[in-house]
């Protein structure tokens, strides 16, 4: 017997499959109301494509997000997917002071993390040839799934470039993978992380010491050293359009790897110094002693770190064209744009029904019913105890009024570093310190599972300590 919740979900699944973006679609209830879609593979080639690339292979912990509405790509967390894409796609950090890529260039992307220097670079020379040198086999994975999605002639090489050939010790921070590197030191870093963050609000000290230290839990790796060199010899290189590094502080060995020969047949240099002991001034005198125009510059957010950026360019080097504005793709919708689409389709075609709180792409609907079962066995169903309740007050803070609905998503406000901070300090004042872990303000992924996990956190602090969960009760 259909009941009237099987046949409102009915109704809005045959809505959704109006648009022609969506191929099937069903509604489920996992544990909040989802719509699962199947995308066409013509009218949303890029989501199409993406839920059939599958898992990456070994190493691979991917994700796909979205930081533009023209742009999905797979990284390792969603905090430094956005913060890359301010950086290369809205910033030009790599494609300044007479940077510029020729037609079916050939880039080197030393240090290419996720690859979003990689997609940037086959944008702005479409049938670039680019070789991406990322040494972390999770980094690795997602720069293979992003070329594979946008149809990208790249070479992945899962090694450092240094000074000689052999291994090295190798530091990775998952939480913080751009300062991942084989001279990572936890205590230097988080100085400078939180110098960064602080040059975004100087307050919420304590605040910004725990996030920094929370985003920098780091795992020791061992991983294999090539040189630039001998990189060139093995994949055939003649001449390199670009080169591109960013190897946090090991930028002066993979210079050191390059012959005389190989420094002729580079044309154009992009890279991070971290000017620790004069490298910055080391680092332009040989630049310009090889014979580049060198110019300089630091990123304003970046005035309290050592960071900054410095750009070569050779004589020889032959025109290139300035960076587009904008992102490409295989054609159709991301699911953000999908998502908007489709929520106004609903509020037109079945306005007496509540639109689902969650959009998911899947490649056929039973993915979709095997996704549900797993979800309703183990995802935090959404939760009313007073952490939830002081963590709406905060939530409306630091979002706005009517923000904190069970399906809220912290990016999809905006969420960011800062605001993470904020939004831990509000939590804090009121429940006590140490009532959350930072990084779940970023790795939640609805209001619903962060109030979870708040009262969770205070249940388990009451527990050990049953006078400091009265107290937190009573601040609620």
């Amino acid at each position: 017997m259909t009941g009237p919740a099987d046949t409102g979900t009915t109704a809005l699944a045959e809505a959704l499959r109006t648009h022609p973006a969506v191929l099937d679609a069903v509604v489920l209830d996992a544990p909040e109301p989802t719509a699962f879609l199947v995308p066409d593979p013509d009218a949303a080639a890029l989501l199409h494509r993406s839920v059939r690339a599958g898992a990456g292979g070994e190493g691979d912990r991917t994700d796909w997000h979205e930081p533009a509405d023209d742009l999905r790509v797979a990284g390792v967390n969603r905090t430094e997917t956005d913060f890359l894409y301010r950086e290369i796609f809205l910033d030009n950090a790599y494609l300044r002071h007479g940077i510029t890529v020729p037609e079916r260039a050939t880039v080197v992307d030393v240090g290419a993390n996720i690859g979003m220097f990689t997609l940037r670079a086959g944008l702005v020379s479409p049938g670039a040839r680019i070789i991406a040198v990322e040494p972390v086999a999770e980094l690795a994975a997602a720069v293979a799934r992003n070329a594979e999605l946008y149809g990208l002639d790249v070479t992945v090489v899962k090694s450092a470039l240094g000074s000689a050939a052999g291994e090295t010790d190798f530091t990775y921070y998952p939480g913080n993978s751009v300062m991942s590197g084989r001279y990572a030191r936890p205590d230097e870093d988080i100085d400078v992380l939180r110098r960064y963050l602080v040059t975004g609000d100087g307050g919420h000290e304590p605040q910004l010491a725990r996030l920094a230290a929370d985003r920098l839990a780091a795992q020791p790796r061992r991983c294999a050293v090539s040189t630039l060199t001998r990189l060139a010899a093995e994949q055939r290189v003649d001449r390199i359009d670009l080169l591109k590094i960013d190897v946090e502080k090991a930028e002066a060995d993979v210079l050191a790897g390059i012959d005389d020969a190989l420094w002729d047949r580079i044309d154009r240099i992009a890279m991070e110094v971290h000017d620790i002991d004069g490298r910055l001034f080391e680092v332009v005198r040989l630049l310009e002693a090889r014979g580049f125009e060198v110019f300089h510059d630091q990123d304003p957010r970046l005035v309290l770190t050592p960071c900054h950026n410095v750009y070569a360019r050779a004589p020889r080097a032959r025109a290139g064209h300035p960076p587009p504005a904008s992102s490409f793709g295989p054609g159709g919708p991301t699911l953000r744009v999908l998502e908007r689409e489709l929520r106004d389709l609903l509020a037109r075609s079945a306005p007496g029904l509540a639109a689902p709180g969650r959009f998911v792409v899947v490649p056929e609907l039973a993915a979709a019913r095997r996704a549900t079962g797993a979800r309703d066995t183990g995802a935090p169903r959404p939760a009313d105890g007073p952490g939830a309740t002081v963590l709406a007050e905060a939530w409306a803070e630091v979002f706005g009024a009517g923000t904190a609905r069970p399906d809220a998503n912290f990016y999809a406000l905006g969420g960011n570093s800062l605001t993470a901070v904020r939004l831990l300090t509000l939590l804090e004042d009121r429940l006590g310190a140490d009532v959350l872990e930072p990084d779940l303000l970023f790795t939640a992924e609805s209001f619903a599972e962060l109030a979870a996990a708040l009262d969770a956190g205070l249940r388990a602090a009451g527990a050990t300590d049953g006078t400091a969960s009265a107290s937190r009760s009573g601040a609620s």
